[in-house]
């Protein structure tokens, strides 16, 4: 802005800002936007107008909307005060949501008074998204709230600090009877990760993967999979290897054991083929693609020995296609006499898939 629009700007005429913000309760919602971005324009001279508008029980609940928006851009303790004042007395969720917004964007100037708001959920989230160290003390306070999307959110942000002194707080949260809580525990445990060794971390997401619940037992096995040692292996193919665990929990606990990429995982793999159901049987044809170089010729004999030991029926018709695919993505030019037979198989979907799988080995076959 030059200095003379800023001139402009600081002498606009009380009477003309006054116009300018009782606008915001005219005209549809796109009108009221443009204008909002004028009224952001005029800085002080709108203060006291918006703090009037955003603190009238009686305006217009659109308006009031704007005016909070609005002032999330005067860092100012009277503007910190009527927001946090306005925040915990209105009923309405939408309205509490904007003055969180404008609250979250002045930033560390307002994080005790939103900290005196921690009765409502969206104080908390507000909280959540100004990352200073100022918060942690609030923060902490909101894991002993009773409702669990707030204990959830609280988690999260914490984590988000790597902070050594959050661990027990975090463990103690893979304990949790919610679900959300839990989860973002498994997500705290990884970013806090360099506190501990491996094992222990290996011990403490173990247990997670025989949860009640399908979704804290898919985040502790992803966790797992970003780890390669053989100790991290182990349970997930001790899981594996259970008789009947769910499909779903077959299907990530491939994914994870895919992920690490190891010798010992993708032996795990080829010894539970016999015991997998279609869809966790996809997926690990699926992982094939991304083996290691070094394991490429195991995980190559594994894959052509399935479509060798699998029937051309209709109900094997997909996981011949992803095979035959698979086998085209090793790049083993040893395959091509195996894909060429496969040119008359019943399936015309193999068919197609076999003449795609030719030409991935065309370059180095040539």
């Amino acid at each position: 802005m030059s200095s003379f629009d800023q001139f402009a700007v600081s002498s606009f005429p009380s009477e003309a800002a006054r116009t300018a913000v009782a606008k915001l309760g005219a005209g549809d919602f796109h009108d009221r936007w443009e204008q909002s971005r004028q009224v952001a324009d005029l800085g002080d001279a709108a203060l006291d107008d918006l703090l009037a508008m955003l603190q009238n029980s009686e305006c217009d609940w659109e308006a009031r909307w704007f005016a909070a928006r609005a002032l999330g851009e005067f860092d100012r303790p009277e503007v910190i005060a009527a927001l946090v004042n306005t925040f915990a007395t209105t009923t309405d969720e939408d309205l509490r949501q904007a003055m969180a917004a404008a609250l979250t964007q002045i930033g560390p100037a307002a994080i005790a008074a939103l900290g005196e708001q921690l009765a409502q959920p969206a104080a908390v989230q507000a909280l959540a998204r100004i990352h200073h160290p100022a918060t942690i003390p609030w923060l902490k306070l909101a894991m002993a709230d009773g409702r669990s999307p707030v204990r959830a959110t609280a988690l999260d942000a914490l984590s988000a600090f790597a902070d050594p002194t959050l661990l027990p707080l975090v463990q103690q949260s893979l304990a949790d009877p919610a679900v959300a809580v839990r989860t973002a525990a498994v997500r705290g445990l990884l970013g806090l990760r360099f506190c501990l060794s491996a094992q222990q971390l290996i011990d403490a997401l173990t247990p997670l993967l025989r949860d009640a619940d399908e979704r804290v037992a898919q985040q502790a096995a992803y966790a797992l999979g970003r780890l390669s040692s053989a100790a991290a292996t182990t349970p997930l193919l001790q899981l594996l290897q259970t008789p009947d665990i769910p499909e779903a929990r077959q299907i990530f606990i491939v994914q994870a054991l895919s992920w690490q990429n190891t010798a010992t995982a993708l032996e795990g793999l080829i010894q539970s083929w016999d015991r997998l159901k279609e869809p966790a049987r996809l997926a690990l044809v699926q992982g094939m693609a991304a083996v290691a170089p070094d394991h490429r010729s195991q995980a190559t004999s594994a894959l052509a020995n399935w479509l060798q030991l699998l029937p051309p029926t209709a109900e094997n018709g997909t996981l011949r296609r992803h095979l035959v695919l698979a086998l085209g993505q090793m790049g083993d030019p040893k395959l091509e006499a195996v894909l060429r037979s496969l040119l008359h198989d019943p399936d015309p979907g193999v068919q197609l898939h076999a003449e795609a799988a030719l030409r991935q080995l065309q370059p180095q076959s040539a």
